[in-house]
């Protein structure tokens, strides 16, 4: 085998410490330096310590060398050690990626579009609302084994493929007991202080529910009194009135804002679990872990509008709160070391509850009158995942019908996954407050939005499965491996929404000095109530199905030849549906069901292509002072397809940035061609280095551009591009220094660029893609002491300025500028059972920015947000 060739010891160390420092580096030094394996008694019970850690990196080595395509992996060991939460965190450590919202992956500057994720190889669902691609900080970095990030493409991976595939891949059953506790605190430099108010939960009141449905989508006072008295309700206009008032009063309106101090981080986490030898040839085993963690974070903002910076401007005192929930529990066997069985279920809950009080002035209010705009929401989003998978691996072994099978082996898998968000109650109140007085007065808009109340549903439903067989066949000493395979996923999604709006004349006040009951009920009041956003459909119904079947030659030529074909056969299904809730005369959906018998329709599309891809590997040993090395070549073809959000004809918020977000059911799919040429070189010591190069040429790139808005509301959509192309250079290495410190890290240079001309709105028809940063330095100094007793990482990331939409009309592109992460891990283990660890992350103090020049050369900071130092404290138990 070719692999043999390798010392998988030494590689294993290598690349270990390359990706997170797991082991002292003195140690890795001792065991390279030795390869005869030979230690005396005094050393035993540090060898056994090092054994464990270095096969629990040795099997990611293995895969990494194995695959013919290139691809970076994280272990659970590195991620814990770099004290990451979340998936997404735990990602920004691998090369050329980087981290946007702290949720979504950018893989060598394609956006989270270009990023395809699945769990143990099976499509997931999104609970997002703003995006089809799943957030990376739902999943919590407790329940991973080990995370793949695949950068050139093979047929067993989806075709929807750009930047790269990253597979989550979860802990399996443990091969003994398992016991371990951690809990946690801490605290945020900027997030002391900050806006609390009293509850968001509940829901849609049923009251309004039935109103909409009693009264066709219209609640205005003159409908319900034709309907009712239509109906034989003798009713008067102020009974009618009444009605509207009963329907106000049902709306969750107690959100008093209130400024205070702000609960501490905390976090628990629980893991158990063992195996049980039934027979000689028979083992079970269980694990059951959970996890809760919740936290404040104030995310202050300042915006200006591009137009006129001096005028248009606004200040934003943000508090968000976060709770998360995990429960995971694996179910396991094998059956004579060659079959195995794995039954896992995870759930997994997110919640962010947030209070926000946006100031700002504008060209109607300017900022001499000292009576800026004002503006209180809230807003409580509750999001959950259910996954349940099943999957086995077999190898035939003694049970194969001929000699010539014996080798060959099956996996399988089928996921369930159920994804679901809520927004049971988001309110806006709109206003002003005028400071010229003492105290400052405030009041309420006389208007008919000047109180909004948002509702807001998604579930997202896939359904995943698929098999692979491999088999090794011997030709005359040369080893020929034939795979073959089938990948299916169904998926469904609903997302309604509805807006209700309270108007008003009685204005002096706050929000709950002006919407109390009293004054609601008080008809010589002027209250109404009214739904829609005014932004078109707020809702739209969404199924997506893929069938594939897949095969492939992996064919080792000589010891250092290997060439790797394969193709894949997709079949795609989309139908993208918007919905109009409040439309009872059927002139929506008439209208909807002509637009589908248009043969150019747009909403439902259907099509199907083979995709290619072809490796060639070379392995050798002495090559620039390296003692083994490997290079691969890959092409591949790909298609990256919109998601159901981009091509719903529906407008929504994204809430991270406050962004109004329109989709284009016009778009249209993105063909990628890949190429990838990647050098390994191992030496002495655990000292390793790698460089990639990388291009894709794109047709038909999708961009965001921004559209027409008003001074105080950026709004962006979709177009698709000409054609693009991305290409540069990665380079990862390791480096032991003396003193049991080590040096890894990796850097990205790359570079872009996009043609549009059929879009004359676009400033810059030639550019860089959007997303896109031209570097990306993810850096780690480590330290392990000889005694194994403390350890310490000094973690930077950066990434350069990337274009976060497109200008138009003169407006030149909005860059979102570096963002400079400097983070501090120190562990202590005190014993063997018991460790401490201390994190510090953003030691700069660096906040997000955003910077757009207008069509007067002025560069504007157009959007800036606090983000703040974070201190953690955990103390961790385990058996």
């Amino acid at each position: 085998m070719l692999t043999k060739r390798f010392a998988r010891k030494q590689l294993s160390i290598a690349i270990a410490l390359a990706t997170g420092g797991l082991m002292s580096s003195a140690i890795a030094q001792d065991i390279a330096a030795d390869d005869s394996e030979q230690f005396s008694p005094a050393s035993l019970e540090e060898v056994v310590v090092v054994g464990r850690l270095q096969s629990a990196a040795a099997s990611l080595t293995d895969e990494r060398l194995e695959l013919p395509y290139s691809a970076d992996f994280l272990g659970f060991e590195a991620i814990a050690r770099a004290g990451d939460s979340t998936i997404g965190a735990a990602l920004r450590r691998v090369t050329g990626v980087t981290l946007v919202d702290n949720k979504f992956i950018y893989i060598r500057g394609l956006g989270e579009r270009y990023s395809n994720v699945t769990v143990n190889g099976a499509a997931v669902p999104s609970p997002d609302l703003a995006r089809s691609v799943i957030p990376l900080d739902l999943f919590p970095a407790s329940i991973v084994e080990s995370l793949k990030v695949q950068k050139s493409w093979g047929p067993e991976l989806p075709a929807n493929f750009g930047g790269g595939a990253i597979d989550i891949r979860t802990r399996s059953v443990p091969s003994g007991p398992v016991a371990a506790v951690s809990i946690g605190t801490g605290m945020n430099t900027e997030s002391d202080k900050g806006l609390t108010y009293p509850g968001g939960s509940g829901s849609m009141p049923q009251a309004l529910s039935n109103a909409i449905s009693r009264y066709k989508g219209d609640l205005s006072q003159s409908n319900i009194f034709d309907i009712e008295n239509a109906a034989g309700n003798t009713m008067t206009r102020d009974d009618a009135e009444q009605i509207q008032r009963d329907l106000i009063t049902s709306l969750n309106r107690n959100v008093a804002i209130k400024r205070g101090s702000l609960d501490p981080d905390r976090d628990i986490k629980v893991d158990l679990g063992n195996a049980w030898d039934v027979t000689d040839d028979l083992v079970l085993g269980a694990s059951i872990s959970g996890a809760y963690d919740e936290e404040y974070r104030n995310k202050n903002q300042t915006k200006r509008s591009i137009g006129n910076p001096n005028v248009n401007f606004s200040d934003v005192e943000r508090s968000v709160y976060e709770e998360r929930t995990t429960l995971a529990v694996v179910l396991g066997a094998e059956y004579a070391k060659d079959n195995t069985l794995q039954l896992s279920h995870y759930l997994i809950q997110n919640n962010a509850d947030e209070a926000r009080i946006t100031t700002g002035f504008s060209n109607n209010n300017p900022a001499a009158d000292n009576i800026p705009n004002l503006k209180y929401a809230t807003r409580l989003e509750e999001r959950e995942l259910e996954l349940t998978q099943l999957s086995g691996s077999h190898r035939f072994g003694e049970f194969a019908p001929l000699a010539e099978l014996e080798m060959l082996s099956f996996d399988w898998f089928y996921s369930d996954a159920k994804a679901t968000t809520d927004v049971p109650n988001a309110t806006t109140f709109s206003g002003s407050i005028d400071r010229n007085t003492s105290p400052a007065t405030p009041f309420i808009s006389q208007s008919s939005t000047a109180g909004q109340f948002e509702f807001l549903s998604l579930e997202d439903n896939v359904e995943s499965w698929g098999g692979r067989l491999e088999l090794p066949i011997d030709i005359d000493g040369r080893e020929l491996t034939v795979s073959g395979g089938w990948w299916n996923s169904e998926k469904s999604r609903e997302y309604y929404g509805y807006t209700a709006n309270v108007g008003t004349t009685a204005t002096v006040g706050t929000p709950q000095t002006v919407f109390t009951d009293a004054r609601i009920n008080d008809l010589n009041n002027a209250f109404d109530i009214a739904m829609g956003s005014g932004f078109g459909n707020e809702s739209y119904v969404a199924a997506q199905k893929v069938n594939a079947a897949y095969g492939g030659l992996d064919f080792r030529m000589t010891e250092e030849w290997r060439a790797t074909v394969g193709a894949r056969y997709e079949e795609y299904q989309q139908a993208v549906l918007p919905v109009n809730l409040l439309d009872f005369t059927g002139v929506f959906n008439q209208q909807l069901i002509n637009q589908l018998q248009d043969p150019n329709q747009t909403f439902a599309i259907q099509n199907d292509d083979i995709y290619s891809s072809f490796a060639l590997t070379y392995s050798g040993m002495s090559l620039i002072g390296a003692n083994e090395f490997q290079v691969r070549f890959s092409v591949s073809d790909t298609v990256v397809r919109p998601d159901l959000r981009e091509l719903a004809d529906v407008a929504y918020i994204d809430p991270e940035l406050s962004v109004r977000v329109f989709g284009n059911p016009n778009l249209k799919s993105t063909d990628v061609r890949n190429y990838d040429l990647r050098g390994e070189f191992y030496y002495d010591g655990g000292d390793n280095f790698t460089v990639s190069l990388f291009y894709k040429d794109l047709t038909l790139p999708i961009e965001q551009v921004q559209g027409a808005g008003s001074d105080d509301d950026t709004v962006l959509r979709y177009i698709n591009g000409d054609s693009g192309e991305v290409y540069g250079v990665e380079f990862e290495g390791l480096k032991t220094l003396p003193a049991g410190l080590f040096l890894s890290g990796n850097v990205t240079l790359s570079d872009s660029e996009i043609t549009i001309t059929s879009n004359n709105e676009v400033t810059n028809t030639n550019r860089r893609l959007t997303g896109h940063s031209a570097y990306v330095v993810n850096a780690s100094l480590g330290y392990d002491s000889p005694d194994e007793r403390h350890s310490a990482s000094l973690l930077y990331n950066i990434s350069g300025e990337r274009i976060f939409f497109a200008g138009t009309s003169g407006n030149d592109d909005a860059f979102e500028q570096p963002f400079g992460s400097l983070d501090l891990i120190y562990n202590y283990y005190p014993t063997e059972t018991l460790s401490l660890k201390v994190k510090v992350s953003n030691l700069l103090d660096s906040s997000r920015e955003f910077e757009q020049k207008n069509s007067s050369g002025q560069n504007v900071k157009i959007l800036e947000q606090d983000v703040g130092t974070s201190v953690g404290l955990s103390l961790s138990w385990k058996y």
